[in-house]
């Protein structure tokens, strides 16, 4: 090897390197974030496991007290929910929200608990880090 190329070389890799380290790092501008829309689901099921149609679902950030809607409330499977989405990255924090979801019909509900983060400093996705898949309404 050439001399020059080993030095051509040599700041390829730095350079590889420095984008790299530095892919998601807002201070420098530059973030690589996937071009997924993650969505978080709940299925609510009555006490024989039926997926129930129509429930009515409140979603709080305890931390804020705001109430929110997912960007996009469309469900093609009957009982399934959203309860939050990428569309709504602002409402939560880097370390983690507990959003309090209740659901109501005729008289039953249910309260269930999820924990949601966008983890910094891209903030590109909202993550689950706990909360149910399942939740069973009842009276």
């Amino acid at each position: 090897m050439t001399s020059l190329f080993r030095v051509l070389l040599l700041t390829g890799l730095v350079a590889l390197a420095a984008l790299a380290v530095f892919a998601c790092d807002d201070t420098a501008g530059i973030c690589a974030c996937t071009e997924e829309f993650r969505t978080y689901l709940v299925v609510v099921v009555d006490d024989t496991g039926t997926p129930v149609a129509d429930v009515t679902l409140t979603r709080t950030n305890l931390r804020t007290g705001q109430v929110f809607e997912p960007s996009w409330l469309g469900m093609p499977t009957v009982g399934t929910y959203l309860v939050a989405d990428d569309g709504i990255l602002d409402e939560f924090s880097s370390e983690g929200d507990i959003v309090r979801v209740t659901g109501e019909k005729d008289g039953a509900s249910f309260e269930a608990h999820f924990v949601f983060a966008v983890p910094g400093p891209c903030r590109c996705h909202v993550d689950k880090l706990a909360g149910p898949d399942t939740v069973l309404i009842g009276p």
